[in-house]
């Protein structure tokens, strides 16, 4: 009988033992569910205060200031390089825009200079044109007064002809026999003195003869 009353003596102990650990672990999980429902309704009174602030700092996306547009970075150039390099495109688009403009400014000028070209080359035209409308007049006038003394010497007779016909120039001489019918050349002639008679028919002869072939001129000039 006293053997049994000392087991028990000696297993209370552990039996409180157990007992307290089995108290501190259920301590344990209270106090950690007691966190757990607290934690939902501590973040809800977050969000509820969230959305009591003021509308004022809650601006929308494109009211926000966009960010100044950055130069887009080299790949491969440190920082100074690239800003030389920056600088050097800069002055060469200065530089083509300035030739752009010289260009601009030669082709007005070329435009204007051949507009005035033209302008005299239809000046020139018309002076031409007038030019030879009075030579035609000049020619037509000059005829006529040839005629008018060819006329004159047909009529006289060729002892009376002769001697004035010789004071003539050489040229008028020609121009005159030219348009005199064959026997009143003929019959003049016979009255002139021989020297004036062979330096009219030699001018004459030279005239009637083909041109050298030196004076000809190619047909493109």
């Amino acid at each position: 009988m006293s053997g049994v009353s000392l087991s028990r003596v000696r297993l209370f102990p552990m039996l409180i033992g157990c007992a307290a650990v089995a108290l501190t672990m259920r301590a344990v999980d209270i106090y950690t569910g007691v966190e757990l429902l607290g934690a939902p309704v501590q973040a809800a009174q977050e969000t509820e205060q969230n959305d009591n602030q003021p509308q004022e700092d809650q601006k929308p996306a494109a009211e926000q200031a966009e960010p100044a547009p950055q130069m887009p970075k080299i790949v491969g150039l440190r920082a100074n390089e690239e800003e030389k390099l920056l600088t050097q495109l800069r002055q060469r688009r200065l530089e083509l825009e300035q030739r752009e403009k010289q260009l601009e400014l030669q082709e007005q000028l070329l435009s204007s200079t051949e507009q005035r070209i033209e302008k005299k080359i239809t000046q020139l035209e018309l002076l031409e044109k007038s030019i030879k409308e009075q030579l035609r007049i000049y020619d037509e006038r000059e005829n006529e007064k040839l005629k008018a003394i060819v006329d004159v010497y047909e009529k006289m007779k060729p002892k009376d002809a002769a001697p004035r016909f010789e004071q003539l120039s050489l040229q008028t001489q020609v121009d005159l026999v030219t348009r005199m019918k064959a026997p009143k050349v003929a019959a003049l002639m016979g009255k002139m003195t021989a020297a004036k008679a062979s330096r009219l028919t030699t001018e004459l002869a030279t005239r009637a003869a083909p041109p050298d072939i030196s004076d000809l001129q190619p047909l493109n000039q």
